[in-house]
């Protein structure tokens, strides 16, 4: 009974014990139910409502000071994060040694107490001895003041900050020491400062150099001379960057050995320095042997081809470039985006000797994926294809790194973004692609075959775009519809193959990432698996291309050797030779099978592999990979307005006025106020708006102009512009007032051409007294309309002083209307470097050009050829060669003139220029070159990039061959100032 007994108490004692667990969270919970929602909310999220907000410890600093700097508000809920967020941003004031924080409960409520511990205050801040920077000026760099915090530790880095501020302006012996505020019991902060001299560069002197000259090794320096008190500011972190910049001046010409040394030498009283460097040159190296290493597509007798360094010729990193230019350039041409080719000098045994490899790395060919374009910013109002249409590749199109490195230069060029416009370069490998296969083809290909075709198919939420075939038009659907904006948000848009030819498509675009994913995403489902015949027949020798194709192959090339995807027209995607395609095909044979080759006995390859090296003497086929360009881009201001003004020889003195908005969108006005105040209205196009006014003493001119650069998404460009022009001629008055429509078209980078609509009201007033009879019927109001088309080719390196290249352009106008006459005219100009430095600066160029016109006998006295003055006829003044008639200038229908002119630069910044020239031709009522005239000279050719990017010019010509008739000028100038 007594281990009965026992048993049954154990078993009350469970059960109670089991009792209480269940009940009592029961209980516990039920309570917290019944204390209602908002106790629970209020655990929930951790906040609790304060009846009032106190400060406890403050001495100087005002209760209601501090209060403005805290977000807690009494009656209003508060989170242990916002508490947080106070306290920081209390110590961030630099007013307390720290700051805690309590809750009392009190009968009114919750009371939130911040108990601060103050810092002691600034009684006073003093400066001495500074005599060239204001008071003001050292407050700011220190932000001491009357009555702020007091920090030992500040005033410390305070006398830093000063020296530091002091060096920047130059005065690079300046020395601060703290007399006060340096010990925790000071309550006023002295800074004794002892100025020094503003130390200058006065000049920058060396020695041993022989190959360069000084004005050559200047140039490369960052440290600059003082011009009179302006800039030359010392600074000696410059040194050792100057000496490195000059090792590696030396090294690109093959100085290897160089070595440079520098120091400063002050003068007595401290405020000069001589910057001083020693060169020793050392030997000057040759290249022995050039060889190339890793190259498989491209055979070695093709990238040796016009090279610029070759062997047994001085080591130049100059003509080096141009050759690694070159060669990307022929792997560019096949798609071969992420080639790399290095030039490695190897040292020989030999003194002065190095042996020049080019270590190639080909990559494999690729295609442009996907485009895809975003702008900065959270309400951009530049449509996409602004940045679409300057770009010279499309999706499809080989990976052309000198295409696609022109469409960046047109969008920097374009004026139309910030400058540093972000591009990104993604390679996607074939495995990675994510398409799926269709019967569409690639651009350049032709049909696909019956067997089996590359393709791929873009799956994109917002736009559908198919590649069709090369003979086929492009067709994009660029419609934006409510699931777009539900797969990918409201703001996400991916811009699709083809989005250039599109219409209004709204930035910014899905991050080029995030769309990779998406695409990837399932690559076992979409992407297409290689497929493989069921049987081959023996294979059979191909011939091996010649040896000097762009494959050195050693060994016979045999069909089962080739890939088992077939590109249609192969030679778009390799540069091979077709014979090696044309009996490719697969297809199932009644030959006998060879057992190696059956598809049991070889692993079936899901790659694709093409190298042609010679090294391994077959052809192997690499499937092409895939680029994805992301191009990233803020818009830039592209309204401005400006103001100049030039003088000239031949116009006198001209003002300018000009506003000019490069991001013109004539289709969108404004819908609201807000349009106008926020820059939305007439912008985003990528269009034109000009209007200038240039008024002047002699010549007047006032315009508005428009043009939309790629009229309707297409390569054709649009203009159409207004204006009014007068010009007081030495026998007549002219006005003129009317319009030109124009259309252009780039074929290629060289290649454009124009058709041009003019209608000009011209009107003839104040006719000299000497007026002949043929020039009276156009004395007063004449209608003129032209018609005229022309074609231009133009490969020269630049607009503003070429240095090579050539300026060809053809043109041909018809008047009609109330005068009939035609108009041909042609100008040529043709630019050679005769010499430059071995570091490509120092150009000498001889320039040839010549301009011929020839119009009809109708042609009216005001469009007739009048020749003289600067950048026409040099020696003579404007219109000074023409016929006449009684000392009346009637004007002639034949023009040939000619210019040979050889210009030299005379400084190592290539800033100034001298040329002499001479001009030669005629001006007449047929054609003939009886009346031949000709003048020489010389000038002088000044940049000031402080005031625009067109040379100052100032030429003396004397005229050699003349005629009585002529009026003559010594002196012609230009000098224009743009803001």
């Amino acid at each position: 009974m007594p281990s009965s007994h026992a048993q049954i108490q154990r078993i009350r004692r469970l059960a109670r014990v089991w009792l209480c667990s269940c009940v009592l969270p029961i209980a516990a919970v039920t309570a917290v139910l019944m204390s209602g929602p908002g106790l629970i909310q209020a655990q929930q999220e951790g906040e609790v409502t304060v009846a009032d907000i106190r400060i406890e410890g403050n001495q100087t600093i005002p209760e209601s000071v501090i209060l403005q700097k805290i977000q807690a508000q009494p009656q209003r809920p508060i989170s242990e994060r916002l508490i947080r967020e106070d306290i920081r941003s209390l110590m961030s004031t630099r007013w307390f040694f720290n700051v805690k924080e309590r809750l009392d409960e009190t009968p009114d409520g919750l009371i939130l107490v911040y108990t601060v511990h103050e810092k002691p205050i600034v009684q006073r801040v003093e400066f001495r001895g500074n005599n060239k920077v204001k008071v003001k000026h050292l407050k700011a760099w220190t932000g001491l003041k009357a009555g702020s915090p007091f920090d030992a530790r500040a005033n410390t880095e305070a006398v830093n900050r000063i020296e530091r501020e002091y060096k920047d302006k130059g005065y690079y012996f300046v020395k601060v020491s703290l007399l006060k505020g340096g010990n925790p019991g000071d309550r006023e902060v002295v800074f004794q400062i002892a100025e020094g001299p503003k130390v200058q560069v006065k000049d920058r002197t060396f020695e041993g150099n022989r190959f360069w000259s000084n004005g050559d090794l200047r140039k490369n320096l960052i440290s600059k001379e003082a011009f009179l008190i302006f800039g030359g500011i010392y600074n000696p972190d410059t040194i050792p960057a100057d000496i490195e910049a000059l090792k590696q001046f030396y090294r690109n010409v093959g100085f290897f050995d160089v070595e440079v040394t520098g120091k400063p030498l002050f003068s007595r009283d401290r405020s000069d320095v001589n910057l001083h460097f020693v060169v020793t040159e050392g030997r000057r190296y040759k290249v022995r042997e050039i060889r190339y290493e890793g190259n498989a597509t491209i055979a070695t007798n093709r990238l040796k081809t016009e090279s610029k360094l070759n062997n047994g010729e001085y080591y130049s990193a100059y003509p080096l470039a141009k050759d690694v230019r070159r060669m990307l350039g022929y792997y560019g041409e096949k798609g071969h985006f992420f080639a790399t080719v290095t030039p490695v000098p190897h040292f020989t045994e030999q003194p002065g000797i190095v042996d020049l490899v080019f270590e190639i790395d080909e990559d494999r060919p690729r295609y442009v994926r996907d485009i895809n374009v975003s702008y900065e910013g959270d309400h951009p109002h530049t449509k996409q294809t602004v940045a679409l249409d300057r770009l010279q590749i499309q999706p499809g199109d080989l990976a052309d790194p000198f295409l696609i490195n022109r469409g960046r230069s047109r969008l920097n060029g374009s004026q139309l973004f910030e400058p540093g416009i972000g591009f990104e370069f993604l390679p996607v490998e074939p495995g990675e692609s994510g398409f799926s296969a269709d019967s569409r083809t690639y651009r350049a290909q032709g049909p696909p075959s019956s067997r089996d075709s590359w393709t791929q198919e873009f799956s994109i939420a917002t736009q559908r775009s198919a590649f069709q075939s090369a003979n086929e038009d492009y067709e994009w659907l660029t419609r934006r519809d409510e699931t777009a904006a539900a797969n990918v948000g409201e703001t996400g848009v991916q811009v699709a193959p083809g989005a250039r030819q599109g219409r209004n498509l709204v930035p910014p675009v899905q991050d080029a990432r995030t769309a990779i994913r998406n695409r990837t995403g399932d690559t076992e489902e979409r992407q297409t698996k290689p497929t493989r015949p069921r049987y081959q027949r023996e294979p059979r020798p191909i011939s091996t291309p010649p040896a000097d194709s762009d494959h050195n192959v050693a060994h016979p090339v045999y069909e089962s050797d080739l890939m088992e995807f077939r590109p249609v027209t192969p030679t778009s995607f390799f540069s091979i030779e077709p014979a090696a395609f044309e009996t490719s095909q697969n297809f199932e044979s009644d030959e006998p099978i060879i057992r190696a080759q059956s598809p049991d006995a070889t692993p079936e390859r899901t790659d694709a592999i093409l190298d042609g090296s010679p090294y391994q003497g077959q052809f192997r086929e690499v499937q092409p990979g895939w680029l994805d360009i992301n191009v990233n881009a803020a818009e830039g201001r592209t309204g401005r307005l400006m103001f100049g003004a030039g003088v000239n020889s031949n116009s006198g003195l001209v003002g300018s006025f000009v506003w000019d908005e490069s991001n013109f969108d004539i289709l969108r006005p404004p819908t609201s106020f807000s349009d106008i105040i926020e820059g939305r209205a007439w912008r985003g196009g990528g269009q034109r708006f000009r209007v200038e006014a240039a008024p002047g003493n002699q010549v007047s001119r006032y315009a508005v102009s428009w043009t939309d650069p790629y009229f309707l998404y297409t390569d054709y460009s649009l203009g159409v512009s207004g204006f009014y022009f007068n010009r007081f001629y030495p026998n007549w008055t002219e006005d003129r007032y009317g319009g030109r429509v124009s259309i252009g078209k780039q074929f290629t980078p060289e290649w454009s051409g124009s058709l041009a609509l003019r209608l000009e009201e011209v009107e003839m007033r104040n006719p000299s007294p000497t007026e002949p009879a043929s020039v009276t019927p156009f004395i007063g109001s004449n209608f003129l309309s032209t018609l005229r088309t022309s074609v231009t080719h133009d490969t020269r390196d630049s607009s503003m002083m070429p240095t090579e290249g050539h300026y060809l352009d053809g043109g041909y106008e018809q008047a009609f209307g109330e005068f009939t006459f035609p108009k041909v005219e042609v100008d040529a100009r043709q630019y050679f470097t005769m010499y430059n430095r071995p570091d490509g600066t120092g150009r000498h160029v001889l320039t040839v050009a010549g301009n011929l016109g020839v119009s009809g006998n109708d042609t009216p006295t005001f469009e007739r050829y009048f020749a003289g003055g600067f950048q026409s006829f040099r020696g003579f003044a404007y219109r000074g060669v023409t016929p006449r008639t009684g000392g009346f200038s009637t004007g002639g229908t034949f023009q040939a003139l000619g210019t040979v002119e050889y210009r030299i630069p005379v400084t190592a910044d290539d800033m100034i220029n001298v040329v002499a020239f001479s001009d030669f031709g005629t001006v007449d009522d047929s054609v003939s070159l009886d009346k031949f005239r000709a003048s020489v000279g010389f000038g002088f050719r000044v940049v000031i990039p402080a005031m625009g990017p067109v040379p100052l010019a100032f030429d003396f010509a004397f005229p050699v061959l003349k005629e009585d008739i002529d009026n003559q000028r010594i002196f012609s100038f230009y000098v224009g100032i743009n803001r």
